[in-house]
């Protein structure tokens, strides 16, 4: 019999929730659902800060931990993490424009759809569900995180810390489940939380749409990083070492946070975090050092349903019509007058999850067809155990055997590399499991297919994703299937599959929903890979510093001798002489005193590439799959169409240069710029498809600059020497997103200047830092 659909996929919510009650009934427990409540203890902790406000936090169990966490985070940036709560809890249309976006970036959804896909998504239910899920230690970190939290908002506050919300009606205490919430955002970013727009106001044909049609557009990907791991065999001194390059939004909901944990005997990280989790997701240990990139693996999947011919809200499955799950939801908005009025909507859902509309992605409910979205990320309640896990983690192997075993690294690639010289690349995280893929894979648009995203046949069960009996959760693939590579020589990976992880071990032979192999990869890998081969044999933390802010364009490199063809080989007006001039005499790096040339090659080719019904119609020599990191190169500027798309593109980019203000004879540091306190700071750093590893991107040109809206974040590079890591980073955007704080932006000032900054690990170097000091906090 058909069971009824509920808002999660796999196993559904109701028999978790039931056999919850039932194991809590023979104890004499609490109710289903509730959360659980572990044993309480006295919370203390030491908060020691360094230079640029970087804490590192002590204390003696989890809880005390937590405590000195939520802390300090409150001290830097309580403003923000109240406001992402607000956007989590379905709470922004009662205090924003609900027309407005949630957040400032292109495809964002309104606050109105955002805030009915959160409160769908994370529902009481299904947070308490992900909370009484987590771990006992797991549990503790979050209760002294809210604790301390909590703490802080009680203590009065003086000056202008934090006064840019400090009277706002929405800053508030939190409450773990808030931290969840926080959590299962972070888990599907690259799966639903994408769509959230289109999931948010799905309704039935006929029915009045709730949002404009701009709100349904899709939302770029905007995470994506570079990694490199370097072996003993590679390695001047024999040891491992490390280049973390993650390229996040500068946005509140995904900037990081450096710290380090210490619980003496058991604990002992540092690096970076996200906002609300209590644990490390980027760094380094006493014996190794880690980061993260995004995977091309397909955590989540479309499918397309058979409607009913009587009914749009029911699907044909085996021939049988189901109903799809209904849930009523109503929201708090505030009008035009500044009231609060009621908005309902009703959702719909399905055996596979949630429906979804995205009309300019040919994912549009019609009368016969619709879309639902299964996020395996929906169902993935051990983020922040794997991560505390690997922040405990002894050595690489037990690394390995954490992430094989636990599997709740939501979205991304692992590399790291150890004090000994061994590397790891992992490209485990919970990825949809279906043997029978091609023959439940339908057609799609060019869109998704560029996406890697993959549409299946929702008519039939069979296509429905099947248990794997290693997994740890049901529908994805067991930890020990996925790709793995150790050595002593290099590890890699800057957003591509797994598949030239390293060049001379490919890894193949995997399912495409899993990893892609023979096919063109990203400029960024062609340059990182590009770095390796041309440098000498032995590498030391400095050439891995160089490669991460040398700014080299990739693309300009693979097409620079026939782009100054082209432009010797046409009659140009003055401007565009100038900027062909200009290209011709570049040096091919996007630096602060590089000229306008990096701009007009990002408007040229972003233009061009538009006007292009593929992109082999640009590259003069094709991919080859024999030689992956020099082709496709060249520009076919003989073409006459793209000798005319080209031309017309560069005219467009002028003129919108200067009807924007942007003077043309600037540098590029000029007009990059990163604005913090009301300064403009130049942003070295270019456009991630132009193959530039310090990948910087930016809001269009307005009042005569580009403002950086994501790129680079975390920057680390971790070596080891015979006392232990050594480690050089950069935050980008600094520290606290507080304008009245002296670490709003002085990192991004030594960003800017791309001075590198020693961390101190060790008790004596801590101590030792100018700006050491210290408090202890109880409660």
């Amino acid at each position: 019999m058909q069971q009824q659909p509920g808002w999660r996929s796999g196993a559904t919510l109701s028999l978790i929730l039931a056999m919850s009650a039932l194991a809590l009934s023979a104890c004499g427990g609490r109710k289903s659902g509730e959360p659980s409540n572990p044993p309480r203890t006295q919370l203390s902790a030491e908060i020691r800060r360094t230079s640029f406000g970087i804490p590192h936090i002590k204390a003696n169990d989890e809880a005390g931990l937590g405590y000195g966490i939520g802390y300090a985070y409150a001290e830097d940036n309580a403003c923000l993490l109240v406001e992402e709560i607000l956007t989590v809890s379905g709470e922004r249309s009662k205090y924003f424009l609900p027309v407005a976006q949630s957040f400032p970036m292109e495809g964002a959804p309104s606050n109105l759809d955002s805030d009915f896909f959160y409160r769908a998504v994370n529902s009481e239910a299904a947070v308490n569900a992900a909370l009484n899920a987590q771990s006992t230690e797991v549990r503790e970190l979050l209760r002294g995180y809210v604790a301390g939290f909590n703490a802080w908002f009680d203590q009065p506050q003086s000056g202008t810390v934090n006064a840019v919300c400090r009277k706002e009606p929405w800053l508030r205490k939190i409450t773990e489940q808030d931290l969840v919430r926080l959590m299962r955002r972070t888990t599907m970013t690259n799966g639903s939380a994408s769509f959230a727009g289109g999931i948010g106001a799905a309704q039935p044909p006929g029915r009045a749409q709730a949002a404009p049609a701009a709100a349904q557009a899709p939302m770029p990907r905007r995470t994506a990083s570079n990694a490199l791991a370097v072996g003993g065999e590679r390695s001047e001194n024999g040891r491992g070492i490390v280049l973390g390059q993650p390229h996040l939004p500068w946005l509140n909901k995904m900037r990081f946070y450096e710290m380090h944990l210490t619980i003496p005997g058991k604990l002992d990280v540092m690096g970076a975090s996200l906002p609300g989790l209590p644990v490390i997701g980027i760094g380094f240990t006493q014996n190794f050092a880690w980061t993260h990139t995004t995977d091309t693996s397909a955590h989540a999947t479309f499918y397309a349903l058979q409607l009913d011919s009587k009914d749009p809200t029911r699907y044909i499955v085996d021939g049988q019509s189901i109903p799809m799950g209904r849930r009523e939801i109503s929201i708090e908005v505030r009008n035009g007058e500044g009231q609060l009025v009621k908005q309902t909507r009703t959702l719909y859902t399905t055996e596979y999850g949630p429906l979804v509309q995205m009309p300019d992605m040919d994912l549009n409910w019609t009368a016969s067809r619709a879309f639902a979205l299964r996020d395996a990320n929906a169902d993935n309640h051990r983020m922040v155990e794997q991560w505390y896990a690997m922040n405990k983690a002894a050595s690489l192997e037990e690394l390995k055997q954490l992430n094989q075993r636990i599997v709740g690294n939501p979205w991304n690639n692992t590399l790291a590399a150890d004090k000994e010289g061994r590397t790891l690349y992992m490209n485990v995280s919970p990825v949809a499991n279906l043997p029978n893929l091609a023959q439940c894979q339908l057609p799609q648009s060019a869109y998704l297919d560029g996406q890697n995203a993959f549409t299946l046949d929702g008519s039939r069960q069979a296509c429905n994703w099947v248990d794997d009996a290693g997994a740890p959760q049901a529908g994805i693939m067991a930890g020990s299937r996925l790709p793995l590579l150790e050595n002593r020589d290099y590890v890699q990976n800057a957003n591509d599959s797994a598949w030239l992880t390293n060049l001379a071990t490919p890894l193949t032979g995997f399912s495409p929903l899993v990893s892609k192999q023979d096919n063109a990869q990203g400029l960024r890998t062609r340059q990182l890979l590009t770095e390796i081969q041309s440098r000498p044999k032995k590498l030391g933390m400095a050439d891995l510093q160089d490669m991460a802010l040398n700014n080299k364009v990739y693309l300009m490199q693979a097409i620079q001798d026939d782009l100054k063809l082209y432009c010797a080989s046409r009659s140009w007006q003055p401007d565009a002489g100038r900027a062909c001039a200009a290209m011709a005499s570049w040096d091919g790096r996007a630096d602060l005193d590089s000229n306008m040339a990096y701009v007009y090659l990002r408007g040229m080719w972003a233009r061009t590439m538009s006007r292009l019904e593929s992109d082999a119609a640009f590259w003069a020599v094709p991919f080859n799959v024999a030689d992956p990191v020099h082709t496709p190169r060249g520009l076919r500027y003989r073409d006459p169409a793209l000798a005319e798309a080209l031309s017309l593109s560069l005219d467009d980019v002028i003129v919108n240069l200067n009807a924007k203000g942007v003077p043309l004879a600037a540098k590029l540091g000029e007009v990059q710029v990163a604005t913090a306190g009301g300064r403009r700071i130049g942003i070295h750093g270019g456009a991630d498809q132009m193959g530039v590893l310090n990948a910087i991107e930016t809001d269009g040109p307005a009042h005569g600059v580009f403002e950086v809206n994501a790129g680079t974040t975390y920057l680390q590079v971790v070596g080891f020497d015979a006392q232990g890591p050594v480690a050089q980073t950069l935050l980008a955007y600094s520290q606290s997103s507080d304008p009245s704080s002296p670490h709003h932006s002085d990192q991004t000032e030594r960003f800017s200047r791309k001075q590198w900054i020693a961390l101190p690990f060790s008790e004596a170097a801590i101590q030792a830092d100018p700006a050491y000091r210290s408090k202890t906090i109880k409660q």
